[in-house]
């Protein structure tokens, strides 16, 4: 049956391979013309039947997805997200997985190929997946404006969640929300927000979510406020009805003309330059975790060549741009950074990513895995090193988003995949699903993975096969902790 009732409506869903999709559904009412830059409203209720088939409209963008979005109608009114079940059975009480797309902010949506929760669906797990706004729609920060929209959009989505996911088969006390790069920044800011209390009771953070890098300091409300400064003038009004009847594509253009890519002069692009981004607001987003339990486990983890998604193996480089690097991301311990990779038997280009994937993602996570031990909170880590056959060939290895199709089961041959991919895939996904289940990673064999522990650092090493390591720290990681350390006291003088 793949006809259901929701708050508003309702639905008709369809059924594929013996899973049923309810694609499509309103998750919020639009934000569109006096409500574009305002908090998300209830989706309002419909007579009849809708039908919940095809995906809805994605948020206008540019760039940022990762994969094929399916779905090429942007707009505006984009709030919809999607539900994958094997079956709508309102007493099974299944576990409930809420993917936050990556995308830097600016691109990418619920309904990308590589998001596709058919698989999981299959070893019944209730899939959910959502847009949200992005770049200045989403983002911009004003004090006479107001911040986070997109933050509030996903608070949205989950409280639909926690409405409704009861009618497709789902636990609503068993939801875990899973995310990469600008997906797991997302899921951490939710930590952050009062409102998200409660709607969650699981956290994964893959490739990010971690907190900011040695040494920058944290992403301030100023900051984008003077983008937004910058963004009125380039409309040139002020006027908040004026700014809120420009056309969508004169918005979307101009948020990507300011969105940190290519990043300012004399800096290499990472994430760390992208402006558009959750900010504490003091309102939807504090400083911390407050009011959060420590009962709420974490995953999280990292690939190893990060950095090969942003600076692409086909590109050319030269000792000026790794020196340039390592002066961003490393600082006055740059010298030393670059001493260290000397050492190694490496290429210039291997060097930058190893600079790069340090600075931006390994770093910050082992920072990160102690912070949340600190405090109580249960946490296990991976480390994903699973080079693909086709990855090999073009250099990419394992860089940022490789782990995403293992996890949701899209593998596909024409993308230089094999069996042991495949093997892999299955290992992972029942990983992730024993985490959803019962807050505990397990491996096939139903061992389960170490808890984080200062004392002893372990990770989840997934390479060709699953093996229990030393958490992978190295010189480049000490150097960071040192430069965090003093980045901190000058901040503290």
């Amino acid at each position: 049956m793949s006809r259901i009732s929701v708050s508003e409506g309702l639905l008709q869903g369809l059924s594929k391979d013996g899973v049923l999709k309810f694609l499509g559904i309103p998750y919020a009412s639009p934000p569109t013309a006096e409500r574009r830059w305002c908090s998300p409203l209830p989706a309002a209720p419909w007579s009849g039947v809708r039908l919940a088939t095809n995906f809805g409209p994605i948020c206008p963008q540019t760039i940022g997805a990762c994969f094929n979005v399916r779905q090429p109608t942007q707009s505006e009114d984009c709030l919809y997200l999607n539900v994958w079940t094997r079956r709508c059975d309102a007493l099974a009480k299944r576990p409930v997985m809420v993917w936050i797309h990556g995308g830097g902010f600016f691109g990418g949506a619920g309904s990308e190929d590589g998001y596709d929760g058919s698989h999981l669906a299959l070893r019944d797990v209730v899939l959910v997946t959502f847009n949200y706004r992005l770049g200045a729609f989403g983002f911009l920060a004003h004090p006479e404006v107001g911040a986070n929209f997109g933050i509030e959009d996903q608070i949205a989505a989950l409280r639909w969640v926690q409405a409704n996911i009861i009618s497709f088969g789902g636990d609503p006390g068993k939801v875990t929300v899973f995310g990469e790069s600008a997906g797991a920044h997302s899921i951490r800011t939710l930590m952050s927000c009062p409102g998200a209390h409660g709607l969650f009771h699981r956290v994964i953070l893959e490739s990010a979510g971690f907190g900011d890098p040695a040494i920058f300091p944290s992403q301030s409300f100023d900051r984008t406020w003077q983008a937004s400064e910058t963004l009125f003038n380039r409309l040139d009004t002020h006027d908040l009805s004026k700014l809120r009847a420009i056309p969508t594509d004169v918005i979307r253009d101009a948020s990507h003309e300011l969105c940190g890519v290519p990043p300012p002069p004399g800096r290499i692009h990472t994430p760390a330059n992208l402006i558009w981004r959750p900010v504490v607001d003091g309102k939807i987003v504090q400083e911390g975790f407050p009011g959060w339990p420590s009962n709420v486990p974490v995953m999280m983890g990292c690939v190893e060549n990060e950095a090969r998604y942003f600076l692409k193996p086909s590109g050319s480089y030269n000792n000026d741009v790794l020196e340039k690097l390592a002066h961003n991301l490393y600082g006055h311990m740059s010298s030393r950074a670059l001493e260290y990779l000397e050492s190694l038997d490496l290429t210039l280009y291997e060097r930058i990513d190893k600079l790069f994937t340090t600075a931006i993602f390994s770093e910050p996570a082992l920072h990160s895995a102690r912070k949340f031990a600190a405090l109580g909170y249960s946490v296990y880590h991976f480390h994903f090193n699973r080079c693909a056959p086709g990855a090999r060939l073009t250099n990419d290895l394992v860089k940022h988003t490789s782990e995403i199709r293992y996890i949701f089961g899209t593998l596909t041959e024409d993308r230089g995949h094999d069996h042991v991919d495949e093997e892999i895939s299955q290992l992972m996904q029942s990983a992730w699903i024993s985490f959803a289940l019962n807050g505990l990673p397990t491996s096939l064999d139903g061992h389960e993975w170490p808890v984080y522990r200062e004392a002893e650092p372990l990770t989840a090493w997934i390479e060709n096969d699953l093996t229990i390591r030393p958490f992978p720290n190295t010189d480049l990681i000490s150097l960071l902790n040192l430069l965090r350390l003093s980045v901190c006291e000058q901040e503290n003088v």
